[in-house]
């Protein structure tokens, strides 16, 4: 099962966008390894390919793209940011070998999508209101990368036109992203991480480990890095549902 959301911003589109880049590079590398040798081995794979079962649908109930989902302080939230985040969390429990189409699981995607869209507004609505603001030079910068991805503008496109999004969208979506960044550096505090919180961690795979764990130097870097994200993610929920309380939230879905 999904985690319960502890919160981390993403680019909504930006992920998803990426993830059909990603698809298309695999089906063009799948098309030029899987040639023929011979006319008797196509006649097989094509044999063998029509009794593969055909991918399975979406049992997701997604609203209009452009419909009003939730209402935070008086900021519309549409339909296609709802449903990016819904479709990324349906991804992610297929990816761990689990159906998404359970009642249980269409529940929590739902419930964990809205949270995440709310999350996400409340907190670059308060990094706003602190001054936080992104550079257009970095802007452009992203957008560049993010452009770097595809082998041309008409994929890029594509990729787009399959989430819902506008090249304008995009661009600001990596501009929140960056507002987003600024404001966890400086309003966002969390604990560091303890040497004992990392040596108990250590001590806890070794116990749980069944086979010979690494020496403890060699992964002390990575547990104090996980153990940080995690309370960094922490902060960050606290702060979320600080701001939640005081907001004005009204979920139309």
């Amino acid at each position: 099962m999904i985690k319960k959301m502890t919160f981390i911003f993403a680019p909504f589109a930006l992920a998803l966008v990426l993830g059909a880049c990603s698809d298309n590079e695999e089906s063009t590398a799948n098309e030029e390894t899987s040639a023929p040798e011979t006319e008797q081995a196509e006649g097989t794979e094509e044999a063998a390919g029509s009794e593969e079962a055909a991918p399975a649908e979406s049992a997701l109930e997604l609203p209009e793209e452009d419909a009003v989902v939730a209402v935070v302080n008086g900021e519309e939230i549409q339909g296609k940011v709802y449903n990016s985040v819904a479709r990324q969390f349906e991804s992610t429990l297929t990816s761990q070998g689990q159906d998404p189409s359970t009642e249980e699981n269409l529940q929590l995607i739902e419930d964990e999508a809205m949270s995440v869209v709310i999350g996400n507004a409340v907190l670059l609505q308060d990094a706003k209101e602190k001054g936080h603001e992104a550079d257009d030079a970095v802007v452009e910068e992203r957008m560049e990368e993010l452009k770097a991805n595809f082998e041309d503008e008409d994929a890029m496109n594509e990729a787009l036109a399959e989430t819902g999004f506008t090249m304008e969208e995009m661009e600001e979506q990596l501009r929140e992203q960056l507002v987003y960044e600024s404001y966890m550096e400086e309003e966002i505090d969390s604990p560091e991480v303890t040497d004992e919180e990392v040596q108990t961690a250590y001590d806890q795979f070794v116990e749980s480990s069944e086979e010979e764990a690494p020496a403890f130097e060699e992964m002390e870097p990575t547990i104090r890095q996980s153990l940080q994200e995690q309370k960094d993610q922490e902060a960050t929920f606290a702060r979320v549902e600080e701001l939640r309380e005081a907001a004005e939230i009204e979920v139309k879905l």
